[in-house]
């Protein structure tokens, strides 16, 4: 059995291609030309964008794993996100149909399902339109796609995670501990929250959405519901260094983001804060995971572990 892994060199990827060539199972992964895989096996170059190219990849698969996905808050980079996430997925869903493969897993994420006054679960109607955060619309539009493809008979499962922690996150070494960390910053938190999810119980969760008699199914993969303040705290500990103390007002943080801006339009380069990220802080995108606890059996890490094992990492890489 083949299986193609899109998505395959980022964060999830990694974890996803290793336990699945730890099983012994065929993969196949689907990567841009350049992008440094550390990969030894069969690999497919091309762009998710191409039609034609992502079909050549998918060619003698059964089991499809969709990661790929740009996550920015950027306005700049909207175009961009909306022909990865939303026609990318497009592209698989057509190539998956023509080439009759057997299953798609196709990873979406939690800003996908929508908000709720308590925990949002797989039944949340997407209600987050009005705050114009193009990740989040095309993560909704993304799934459209995978429906679409289920309407004319794709067996597809789709899966929400919260935002992801553990070893071998090579994002976060530039923002929550290089940056985040550093005096005065590590003093300091944002209101708002989160689902937090450890990788390694994603990729289990991958597996079982694909070897269980899951279709037409999705499932929200989050461990712990948590305020931006608890995971900077455990994070700060995990760091051994002083948990924050003094929290950011919302029109602080709108008028910094204005100026990170202003500071991008002439350098060119991705600004460190956007208006669209201080759009998160005023809501708490909290979740149900008993679904995926019922269906798919996982047992979800405590964060404090999640926190404590991406710092080793970062200590054991000489990242810190």
């Amino acid at each position: 059995m083949k299986i193609l892994v899109t998505g395959a060199t980022g964060f999830l990827g990694r974890h996803l291609v290793k336990r699945l060539l730890k099983e012994g199972h065929s993969v196949r992964i689907f990567k841009e030309k350049g992008a440094d895989s550390n990969f030894s096996g069969e690999t497919a170059t091309g762009d998710i964008r191409n039609p034609e190219e992502v079909n050549k990849a998918i060619k003698g698969c059964e089991i499809v794993f969709h990661l790929v996905g740009l996550v920015s808050y950027w306005s700049k980079l909207n175009p961009l996100q909306y022909d990865i996430n939303v026609k990318g997925t497009k592209n698989i869903v057509a190539a998956c149909l023509a080439n009759k493969v057997a299953k798609l897993i196709y990873v979406s994420s939690t800003v996908a399902v929508g908000t709720a006054q308590g925990l949002a679960d797989e039944q949340t109607p997407y209600n987050l339109s009005s705050l114009k955060i193009s990740y989040c619309d095309t993560k909704f539009l993304a799934e459209k796609e995978i429906n679409k493809g289920r309407e004319k008979g794709l067996n597809a499962v789709i899966l929400c995670p919260g935002s992801m922690y553990g070893e071998g996150d090579i994002r976060k070494i530039r923002s929550d501990l290089t940056f985040d960390f550093k005096f005065p910053f590590n003093l300091l938190y944002i209101s708002g929250g989160l689902g937090v999810v450890d990788v390694e119980d994603v990729v289990e969760g991958l597996i079982q959405a694909w070897k269980k008699e899951t279709k037409g199914e999705r499932y929200i993969l989050v461990g712990e519901n948590l305020s931006f303040y608890q995971i900077r705290k455990t994070i700060a500990q995990a760091l051994n260094k002083r948990p924050p103390f003094l929290c950011l007002p919302n029109w602080f943080l709108f008028l910094l983001s204005y100026l990170f801006l202003a500071i991008s339009f002439f350098t060119g380069k991705k600004p460190k804060l956007t208006p669209e990220m201080v759009k998160f802080n005023k809501i708490n995108f909290f979740f149900s995971n008993e679904k995926a606890k019922r269906e798919l059996g996982i047992n979800f890490k405590p964060f404090k572990e999640s926190a404590a094992k991406a710092v080793k990492w970062y200590q054991d890489n000489g990242y810190l």
